[in-house]
């Protein structure tokens, strides 16, 4: 009399090869990756800063610099790429934050930056009106110490 083994036969199946296949998946896909900000040296808050625009209303702006000194004191100066120096107010100061500002004595246009001091991100906006036009400008980024 012949019997019929089957191909798995005399085999004892286990399921832990799938099971550890998927933890190992699920190990890859949830590893803590350090954020782009936190993968370079920490942030120190200076009285200069180096400031890269990430994000603009104004898409010619992205990568474009803004240098900031002064900040420790009362009338720090902002130097855009474009060579234009201005001297700015500070107007806000607490343990989290830095703002400094600058309203134009001829047009009354404005210009602030809010810097995180404690991850060195930024926002500037302008604002002001031209005898030809109003403007409005928004923006983002990361400053680092200098």
């Amino acid at each position: 009399m012949r019997t019929c083994r089957t191909p798995d036969a005399g085999y004892r199946t286990t399921r832990k090869g799938p099971v550890l296949g998927l933890l190992l998946l699920a190990a890859v896909i949830f590893q803590p990756y350090p954020s782009p900000a936190s993968a370079g040296a920490p942030f120190k808050m200076a009285d200069t800063l180096v400031c890269t625009i990430e994000t603009s209303t104004n898409p010619s702006e992205i990568g474009k610099k803004i240098s900031l000194s002064g900040l420790a004191t009362n009338t720090p100066t902002a130097v855009f790429e474009n060579h234009i120096r201005s001297a700015m107010v500070r107007v806000f100061e607490s343990e989290a934050a830095l703002v400094i500002q600058l309203v134009a004595t001829i047009s009354g246009s404005i210009d602030a930056i809010v810097i995180d001091k404690q991850s060195g991100r930024f926002a500037h906006i302008a604002a002001g009106a031209f005898p030809a036009d109003v403007h409005a400008l928004s923006e983002t980024g990361t400053c680092r110490s200098e």
